[in-house]
């Protein structure tokens, strides 16, 4: 793991493109087969924990998973997951540390070369006469960052307890959570900013009052509980079952500016002056007539403020588990969930000023005599709900005849959506109820023609039901009429080679998705000077790619292995975006021409080699080389609605990327102890990982995001 984001662990696994964003601790995204990771399905110990509104995750909110992480499943394609997922793309289940581990514990620390440290300390009882366990994890996390103002503060903990009842029953209690704070860097860097300030630039913060203060800055703390029942009611009969808990609280900083331009204008030394922005909030003599008529001043300009976000939901997962005696085995669930958050912007900080005038710009209902003069810990601009329930059904059906095994798999789901404004609406804050529908068939054949070979085949049908976004797209509890869930059709086939000496992996896949949703990013000024986002709905990509994983162990000490992976990603058809007012009225229509253009945000082409090997017993050498090629930067496809604009997005540079990991095992006295090195980006070459494609397509408008340079992570740990 070392300073790696967690999604980093996954990024020898080919298909898996899983890299840091502007810098700051958790800031990191993933996909696979070139979708984003909203449309990738994550587990905690077969728990979903993707958001139901959007398909996100956040990673920073896990800063402590790394830690108590046992194990992680990467299964790509429409996969056979037992609950109804986003999982387009694919299904991640991380399994955490369970009580069986031996009576012990661990202590650790790691720091980095650029300043971050760690202390890690975990602590097993090991499994009672009684058949009970408990193991309990904490960490603390500090340290400036890598890029400038992307400081981190962050705790960690983790707690399993297990009773084990008549051989016959196994319950499980998992808590989780990390409250954390860290510096974020917000946007790319133009090829300008990174030639003149380096990799290490962060635009969003200036001195202030002697300290750092940013634009962007996260702060959270999200606890997952969960209590698992496991019940062996026959030999061939199992039930299990999980009831789960999370709630979470937090937000990121940001800033409002009435009557002057933003505070990302005032510069001093290329950084925020925020000494100016006091200054001018401070002595100013403006005024401003509020809507009952009074004339004030003293009032500030520029003010920072919180985006405030929490939720909370439950829900319950079970599964029967039952075999037949003719080599039949069925699989029933059902899952069910509950899920409400609020998002809301409080001012932090008048910075000089006695208040702020509200002026409701944002409200569909205007002032409506609501008070315009607001202090530190007031609400302003947004403060609204997201509603969404959840429930499927799931079952599935296994047949083994011989050296052949067929699976056929179903599941069914119902999602209810509504929408609560308490800045939009005075009297009738809640929008109607929708209720959407979806379903997914899959099944799959698999051939065993002797001990090391093996076929596979598998397909599978998906009608996804639209997120909470596209419901209601425009900040308004209107809804967006016919709207149609989105349909992916996916096929793989592969083939396996399994032996003591090697392992081969080859298959292909072709997944169709049509039909699908997107929100522009920009919002777009209307003729009221209201503000709206383009809705494009019935776009159609088309990814298919063929994947290679090969691992050979030459000796007891050496292991060589390596990954390829080829793709083929584009959009499929043009179509045409609509143009909403609030009350979701359809006011105008723009053409979008994509085309046959190359789906961007990951690469399509992916090679890699790995080598683990053991020298002089004691000491284990792995290191990791990973090319990736065929990049494009993502793009805004609402943008391009010019028939002349269709050319291919910014094609990013093909770059490669080496680490080294380094360990001694060795004694202190009688307890174990393990001495690491990890050397991230071991040539050092700076090179572009993601970004967003400008209007020229090319590098003079791109803004992107770059390596860390050669960096070194150090650990110690002690075991007990």
């Amino acid at each position: 793991m070392g300073s790696q984001e967690y999604p980093e662990i996954m990024k020898m696994v080919p298909g898996v493109y899983a890299t840091k964003l502007g810098g700051g601790t958790g800031d990191a995204r993933i996909s696979i087969r070139g979708f984003q990771q909203e449309n990738l399905g994550l587990l905690l110990n077969g728990v979903p924990v993707s958001s139901v509104e959007n398909g996100l995750v956040y990673w920073s909110n896990w800063a402590g998973l790394g830690d108590a992480t046992q194990a992680i499943q990467v299964q790509k394609g429409l996969g056979a997951s037992k609950v109804a997922l986003n999982s387009v793309g694919g299904t991640i289940n991380i399994i955490t540390k369970t009580t069986e581990a031996a009576k012990g514990g661990t202590l650790r620390h790691m720091f980095t070369s650029y300043g971050n440290q760690k202390t890690i300390f975990s602590i097993s009882s090991g499994l009672s006469e009684k058949g009970f366990a408990v193991t309990f994890l904490g960490s603390r996390t500090r340290g400036p960052g890598y890029v400038d103002a992307t400081h981190v503060d962050a705790w960690a903990w983790f707690i399993s307890a297990s009773k084990q009842i008549n051989n016959k029953h196994l319950l499980v209690f998992t808590g989780m959570g990390s409250p954390e704070r860290h510096g974020q860097r917000t946007y790319g860097l133009t090829k300008q900013e990174y030639s003149d300030f380096g990799i290490k630039y962060n635009p969003n913060w200036g001195m202030y009052k002697g300290k750092i203060n940013s634009l962007s800055e996260n702060f959270y703390h999200k606890p997952q509980l969960s209590l698992n029942h496991y019940w062996n009611i026959t030999d061939k009969t199992h039930l299990a079952s999980s009831a789960y808990l999370s709630f979470g609280y937090g937000g990121g900083k940001f800033s409002e500016s009435y009557k002057s331009p933003s505070a990302n204008t005032f510069r001093k030394s290329n950084q925020i002056d925020w000494d100016a922005i006091y200054n001018l909030n401070k002595t100013h003599n403006d005024s401003s007539r509020l809507a009952d008529g009074s004339v004030v001043g003293g009032f500030s300009k520029i003010i920072q403020t919180n985006y405030l976000a929490s939720h909370i939901w439950y829900g319950g997962l079970t599964n029967l588990t039952h075999e037949l005696e003719n080599g039949i085995k069925i699989t029933a669930g059902l899952h069910a969930r509950y899920f409400k958050s609020n998002l809301r912007e409080e001012i932090s900080d008048l910075l000089g000023g006695k208040y702020w005038i509200d002026e409701y710009a944002w409200s569909l209902a205007g002032i409506a005599g609501r008070q315009q003069i607001k202090t530190k810990g007031d609400i302003i601009n947004v403060d609204n709900d997201a509603r969404v329930d959840v429930i499927s059904m799931f079952g599935q059906a296994e047949y083994s005849l011989g050296k052949m095994n067929l699976f056929l798999a179903g599941t069914v789901s119902g999602t209810r959506y509504q929408r609560f404004d308490r800045i939009n609406y005075i009297n009738n804050t809640a929008s109607e109820k929708v209720s959407k529908a979806g379903f997914d068939v899959k099944s799959g054949i698999s051939y065993q023609l002797n001990e090391q070979h093996n076929l596979y085949l598998n397909a599978g049908y998906y009608s996804k039901a639209p997120y909470y976004k596209f419901v209601f797209a425009n900040f308004s509890n209107a809804v967006v009429q016919d709207i149609k869930n989105e349909s992916i059709k996916s096929a793989e086939l592969g083939y396996t080679f399994s032996s003591s000496k090697l392992n081969v992996n080859l298959n292909a896949y072709y997944t169709l998705w049509e039909d699908k949703s997107i929100l522009s990013r920009e919002n777009i000024q209307l003729e009221d000077n209201s503000q709206t986002r383009a809705l494009i709905r019935g776009l159609d990509a088309l990814h298919k790619g063929i994947e290679l994983e090969m691992t050979g162990k030459i000796n007891q000490s050496l292991s060589l292995g390596g990954i390829l992976s080829v793709g083929d990603w584009r959009w499929r058809n043009d179509v045409i975006a609509e143009l909403y007012n609030y009350n979701q009225e359809l006011i105008d229509l723009t053409e979008v021409y994509v085309k046959d253009l190359k789906v961007g945000d990951a690469p399509q082409f992916q090679m890699g080699l790995f080598a683990d090997a053991t020298i002089l017993k004691d000491w284990n050498l792995k290191v990791n080389w990973l090319y990736f090629g065929s990049l494009y930067a993502n793009f805004d496809p609402a943008g391009r609605n010019n028939p002349d604009d269709r050319k291919q997005p910014y094609r990013i540079p093909d770059y490669s990327n080496i680490d080294l990991f380094l360990e001694y095992e060795f004694k202190i006295g009688q307890l174990k102890t393990i001495a690491g090195i990890s050397c991230y980006n071991l040539s050092g070459k700076e090179s572009i990982t993601r970004g967003e494609d400008g209007k020229t397509h090319d590098l003079s408008t791109f803004r992107g995001f770059w390596t860390h340079g050669r960096t070194f992570s150090f650990t110690m740990a002690i075991k007990f």
